[in-house]
């Protein structure tokens, strides 16, 4: 199996669902995937600032929220990484260029 670019974002997708989980549910209704992540990754910091607003008040739940509206952020910028490498890869594969494996950056050392 090769997969192609709508393949790989399907599984970005599918990644995302996972780990956003059903609170999220409304930042992946509309927009490209992309837009999507980023979304995701701001509802994600604005429950983080609350995690950290409930810890400064004493209040119990504050740091097991904090410690997972910190782990869902890695993940997501996980994604957001994986996301854009696999968008540049299909840009310059539907243009006909490549990359240097040695600068994955696209700026074959320049």
């Amino acid at each position: 199996m090769n997969p192609g670019s709508d393949d790989t974002t399907q599984a970005l997708r599918l990644l995302l669902t996972t780990i956003a989980g059903p609170n999220y549910a409304g930042a992946l209704e509309d927009g490209n995937l992309s837009q999507q992540i980023d979304r995701c990754i701001g509802w994600v910091r604005a429950e983080v600032s609350e995690a950290v607003s409930l810890i400064e008040s004493c209040v119990p739940h504050g740091k097991p929220m904090l410690a997972q509206a910190q782990k869902r952020l890695e993940n997501l910028e996980a994604i957001r990484t994986v996301e854009q490498v696999t968008t540049r890869h299909f840009r310059a594969t539907e243009s006909g260029s490549t990359t240097s494996a040695a600068d994955p950056s696209g700026n074959n050392g320049q």
